[in-house]
């Protein structure tokens, strides 16, 4: 299995990485990258855990585990500075 794979918008996506739901969301994970997995003609899916998840709302923070597939394309900060983004692993912590 490949370490890492790049998608379409040249983001290089590695195993290990922490990637961050886009701030503006009630509910935002921080989400670490265990492998990828073909998804035929819907492209590379990158699979995740959930480490951490914050409810803006409430302040809660949990940290449920719960595995997801994303689609590699998806991680990437669109131009409306929406979508997901590689955490700042020196600068900041992820939600735990």
């Amino acid at each position: 299995m490949s370490e890492s794979i790049t998608n379409r918008h040249g983001d290089e996506i590695r195993i290990g990485q922490l990637w961050t739901d886009d701030p503006s969301r009630t509910s935002r994970r921080t989400l670490r990258v265990d492998g990828f997995e073909d998804a035929g003609q819907l492209g590379a899916r990158v699979v995740c855990t959930v480490i951490g998840s914050l409810d803006t709302e409430t302040g809660q923070v949990t940290a449920p585990g719960r595995v997801v597939a994303i689609k590699a394309d998806s991680l990437h900060t669109t131009a409306a500075g929406k979508g997901y983004r590689l955490a700042d692993v020196a600068g900041s912590r992820p939600l735990l």
